[in-house]
């Protein structure tokens, strides 16, 4: 649509080529139809803004030929008698086509700062740090998950892409992946059917001092935390809360506690 406009001399104009072209008319019909406009009016000062003569050389016939620039007013007295649905078609499209000509002209075009990207980038690298801590301390989380976590969100927050970064996050040596069904399974702690016991495991977790009871869910207490972490799930049911995953070390810390209850 823009093709249909320009900018002379700080100026949106169309041309009198165009709306020949456009609206099916010979080019010099359409000077003869400008000439008539500006002959019809008065000479207030006006008239040089909205019309300007101008000439081309032809690309084949190497010819000069003139024509007229035309701004939006210029446009609208020119085009005024002419008539008919596809006239209007395009008397509208030449409008438009100023409409968002000036539009974009009047949108101020922000040229981007490197030395504001690079400290952008680096608030959001400290911020993806504290709020790394932030999660990890709050939701009882080990550092490489909470922030895999921090580097989404902050990320987002700010546009930056940390995808780049998430190689340097370090992989878990000990990473939690046991519950307490597995960890019966693994040390043989069984109820009275003979089946793993999750229950006796999460009571040995609890005489631990690794985990307390908050509502209905399990929490790491302090010296849990090192152990463990704590990861939201949602049932089929639609019940939803906190789980605690232990890491492999618990293992050893809850065979002796087994020993030496005599299972």
């Amino acid at each position: 649509m823009n093709e249909l406009v320009t900018v002379y001399n700080h100026q949106l104009v169309t041309d009198s080529k165009k709306v020949a072209a456009h609206f099916g008319k010979r080019h010099d019909h359409v000077i003869r139809h400008i000439e008539a406009v500006l002959r019809g009016i008065p000479q207030n000062g006006n008239t040089p803004t909205m019309y300007k003569k101008v000439s081309y050389v032809h690309e084949q016939n190497g010819q000069t030929y003139s024509y007229y620039l035309m701004n939006r007013d210029g446009f609208s007295l020119l085009v005024m008698g002419f008539t008919g649905q596809k006239a209007l078609e395009w008397k509208l499209k030449f409008l438009e086509a100023f409409n968002a000509m000036e539009k974009a002209i009047k949108t101020p075009q922000i040229t981007p700062n490197p030395h504001y990207r690079t400290r952008m980038i680096k608030t959001a690298v400290k911020d993806a740090a504290d709020t790394a801590a932030m999660i990890a301390d709050t939701f009882g989380v080990k550092k490489p998950m909470a922030m895999t976590a921090a580097m989404q969100m902050v990320g987002k927050a700010y546009g930056v892409d940390m995808t780049p970064l998430k190689q340097f996050i370090p992989a878990e040596t000990n990473p939690s992946t046991l519950t307490p069904t597995m960890i019966a399974k693994e040390l043989g702690i069984l109820n009275s059917k003979g089946n793993p016991s999750p229950q006796r495991v999460n009571a040995m977790l609890n005489s631990k001092g690794l985990q307390e009871k908050v509502g209905t869910d399990w929490a790491p207490t302090e010296a849990g935390k090192a152990y463990c972490e704590r990861i939201p799930y949602t049932r089929n049911n639609g019940h939803s809360g906190y789980q605690l995953l232990w890491s492999h070390e618990i293992l050893e810390l809850l065979k002796s506690e087994d020993q030496e209850a005599g299972y």
